[in-house]
């Protein structure tokens, strides 16, 4: 086979191969051992462009495994040899001794000085920048100009599948973001006990996040809802409410945050602080209602005893008004200390102590 015909059967089965899968590390894998098998060299290196590091991270090899490295090789555009290539958007090749180029960028883990040639190109999807590649070869060789071209061709593949996949994985994640929500508001909407939206709240936020623990702050610093433990890495956000903080969402884990993870987390923080309302508002409702039926009753048994006193022929006027005055009195403050408190529980002592100091009175 001809090396025109051996070119066109790489790049067919290159754009095969970027095809058959979304899984941008799968295709990365594949490229890397096509490329280096139909192109006959030693090792290819790809490696993808972080816009917000404005790094090239290696990914895929073929003669090295990423996986097994103590540190993953990095460099801006600009450094090394493949850095150049991305930087000027432009093949680079060095025949021989790459490794004593003024340009060359030397990793400690990475055997690459014992490469003599390099062809290094960028992989660009319409002028953007999404990464680069080079092959190497152990002994001296100079690529000609339609290997060159075919190495530019399967770059360009590979720009359209990580822009692909780059998009799948947006819209996969957007998925569980809408997913974690709805499950948030259908735990909020459904539960009349604060406690259960809380507990969804955080087992949601764990569960999305893959955190390895997460809890809700109130604002007097009460832990609401502690679940799991805390990690290398923390996010507190504020649960706000009508300009007003009533508390935090807080989230860790052992890898760093992106700006996703903290925009569904500001989310999530959102819909905390709406079911920290609805919890309280549905329990002053419970309690007001609660109170009024208590009111309600207390003033019935009053009526029935100033009923009773008034048949009776022997009672005091006097006396009788005071104990209905006491009664009545006994009422308003239960009913005081009811409402001062947005806590579930009322200190009994307090209540009794008010209660003395109006009987002294």
């Amino acid at each position: 086979m001809d090396a025109s015909a051996r070119h066109l059967r790489l790049l067919t089965e290159t754009i095969a191969a970027v095809n058959s899968s979304l899984d941008l590390q799968e295709v990365l894998e594949l490229v890397a051992s096509k490329v280096a098998d139909a192109l006959g060299t030693d090792a290819c290196f790809v490696y993808l462009y972080d816009e917000r590091a404005d790094e090239l991270v290696l990914r895929a090899t073929r003669g090295s495994r990423v996986e097994e490295m103590t540190r993953t090789p990095r460099m801006r555009p600009g450094e090394g040899i493949t850095g150049v290539a991305a930087a000027e958007r432009t093949p680079v090749m060095i025949p021989e001794q790459a490794h004593l180029d003024p340009r060359f960028k030397l990793f400690t883990n990475l055997p690459e000085d014992e490469y003599q040639s390099i062809l290094a190109v960028p992989i660009l999807a319409r002028e953007k920048l999404e990464g680069a590649l080079n092959v190497r070869t152990r002994e001296p060789r100079v690529f000609t100009d339609a290997e060159i071209e075919l190495l530019v061709a399967i770059a360009s593949q590979v720009a359209q599948t990580i822009e692909h996949a780059k998009l799948y994985e947006r819209a996969q994640r957007r998925v569980a973001e809408l997913e974690a929500l709805a499950r948030i508001s259908e735990a909020v909407s459904e539960s009349l006990y604060l406690e259960e939206s809380l507990e969804a709240i955080v087992r949601t936020t764990m569960e999305s996040l893959h955190a390895t623990g997460a809890a809700l702050v109130l604002e007097d610093g009460k832990i609401a809802w502690p679940e799991g433990q805390a990690g290398a890495y923390a996010v507190r956000l504020p649960l706000r409410w009508k300009r007003r903080q009533i508390g935090e969402l807080v989230c860790d884990r052992d890898t760093p945050f992106s700006e996703d993870d903290k925009a569904l987390l500001e989310a999530i923080a959102h819909h905390a602080a709406v079911a920290l309302e609805h919890g309280r508002a549905v329990m002053r409702g419970v309690l007001a209602q609660e109170i009024h039926h208590r009111v309600k009753n207390n003033l019935q048994s009053v009526a029935s005893l100033l009923r009773v006193q008034a048949r009776a022929d022997t009672v005091d006027p006097r006396k009788a008004l005071q104990e209905s005055v006491n009664r009545i009195l006994a009422i308003a403050a239960v009913h005081e200390v009811l409402t001062e408190h947005r806590e579930d529980d009322v200190d009994l002592g307090e209540l009794v102590e008010r209660l003395q100091a109006m009987l002294v009175q």
